[in-house]
């Protein structure tokens, strides 16, 4: 029985780098990292504890999301759904004792009429919010937010119909602005990333796939500080294909450039594997990023003042190569304080 006030001992911690065998006092369900280094623990977790380890680009509505927490994600982004749906996730999410992963979520997909994804079949009645011009975002935006979005998801697929005029894509980004909110933008089709870009969009919620992406926009990518989300395993699903090999190219330059890379695996898109997908990161760790940098995309760059309610633990010590870092995150099981031996046993 894990009980208040007990002294636990890591044998290594993840947080925005390596802190090898830190020590946390028991706290209201919390882990807060001890000051007193020299104390003996109450308790010693061999491996590794993260406090939180993300997919940043999910369809719960696709998946069964009781089952990704145990499998070891405990935080996920929610990029489209019906909005009192996902407001549903997200709000569950936050009542102590959830078995679900901490959901933050955009709500519906913003476009224009007739856009990406209303005709798609995947996508059900409600989950597009079509705006008929620039007049209509304010409005749009505002609704996403009060039922809990913390992002703006934003649609311009060239491919699949009409995409949003420059006109209505400012409108919605300016309006996430004013609302405090960032912009992540699916883009598919020739010119669809730079238009997105030139809005101003904060994060693509694919790696762009439909074209090669000149050296010049990707530099402007990264000093902007966009934020590029992986989903390179839904191109193939283990078989890859044309798009997967452009978009781990882009990725890969990307990457180089200095930009900011997120795993994220479009959770619901086809035969993917529920928790941490080692395809994912092996495909991310193949687009050149080093061993802290594979980590990072999928565990953050944030120190939390206290580790919980979930967090994340993977059995042994973290491997040296990047190419090595996929098959043992993919071990991880993700828990809370009330069920930490039972993770273990």
């Amino acid at each position: 029985m894990i009980e208040e006030g007990l002294l636990l001992g890591v044998e290594e911690y993840w947080a925005a780098g390596w802190h090898g065998r830190t020590l946390f006092t028991v706290r209201d369900g919390m882990l807060h990292p001890s000051t007193d280094a020299a104390a003996t623990p109450d308790l010693d977790l061999p491996g590794t504890l993260f406090p939180r380890l993300t997919d940043h680009h999910v369809h719960l509505g696709l998946v069964d999301a009781e089952r990704l927490l145990p499998a070891g994600i405990t935080s996920v982004v929610d990029l489209g759904w019906i909005p009192d749906i996902a407001a549903g996730w997200h709000t569950d999410s936050r009542y102590p004792g959830s078995t679900l992963p901490a959901v933050r979520m955009a709500g519906g997909l913003l476009t224009c009429a007739g856009g990406y994804p209303a005709a798609s079949g995947w996508a059900p009645a409600g989950a597009t919010v079509e705006l008929a011009g620039p007049d209509d975002a304010e409005e749009a935006v505002r609704a996403q937010v009060a039922l809990g979005a913390s992002v703006i998801k934003v649609t311009l697929n060239s491919v699949a119909g009409p995409v949003p005029s420059d006109d209505l894509l400012t409108a919605i980004v300016l309006a996430a602005r004013a609302h405090g909110v960032p912009v992540a933008a699916h883009a598919e089709g020739v010119g669809m990333a730079r238009r997105a870009l030139d809005a101003g969009v904060n994060a693509f919620a694919h790696t762009p796939f439909s074209e090669q992406l000149d050296t010049e926009l990707i530099a402007r990518m990264s000093r902007a500080g966009t934020a590029m989300i992986s989903t390179l395993d839904i191109h193939g699903w283990g078989a890859p294909t044309r798009a997967f090999v452009i978009a781990q190219d882009n990725l890969r330059r990307f990457a180089a450039a200095g930009g900011r890379v997120r795993y994220g695996t479009d959770l619901g898109n086809g035969p993917l594997p529920i928790g941490v997908n080692s395809r994912e990161l092996t495909a991310i760790a193949d687009a050149g990023l080093d061993r802290d940098a594979v980590v990072e995309s999928i565990a953050g760059s944030w120190t939390p003042d206290a580790v919980g309610p979930r967090f994340a633990w993977v059995p042994g010590l973290p491997p040296t190569r990047a190419g090595d870092v996929p098959a043992w995150l993919s071990t991880a099981r993700g828990t809370t304080i009330d069920y930490l031996e039972e993770t273990l046993a």
